[in-house]
């Protein structure tokens, strides 16, 4: 008989912190399955394809585009640059001026 009550207090003490952690928390995550016909998937996976190519055909367009508009600006940089270098060379000094 002793045996049994013990059984039964010690079986009782185990389950009681698993009883205590389902309560704790009584609410279940769900997740809902939505069954598509075959076409209707196919269609989608094309559609999820196709804009994910799209995506990356326009980062690299935009990569393509800044890269080409620092390189123009560059060149007009340097080419204004060297319009001036060239227009201070050639401007006269006070000694060219001077009569002696």
């Amino acid at each position: 008989m002793k045996t049994i009550i013990t059984a039964t207090v010690i079986l009782a003490a185990s389950l009681f912190p698993a009883a205590a952690s389902a309560q704790t928390n009584p609410e279940m995550e769900k997740m809902t399955i939505t069954y598509r016909a075959p076409l209707d998937y196919a269609l989608y996976q094309y559609t999820i394809e196709l804009l994910g190519h799209y995506r990356s055909e326009i980062q690299s367009s935009i990569y393509h585009q800044a890269k080409h508009n620092s390189h123009a600006m560059a060149k007009a940089f340097n080419r204004s640059q060297t319009h001036k270098m060239t227009e201070i060379a050639v401007m006269p000094t006070e000694k060219s001026l001077s009569p002696e």
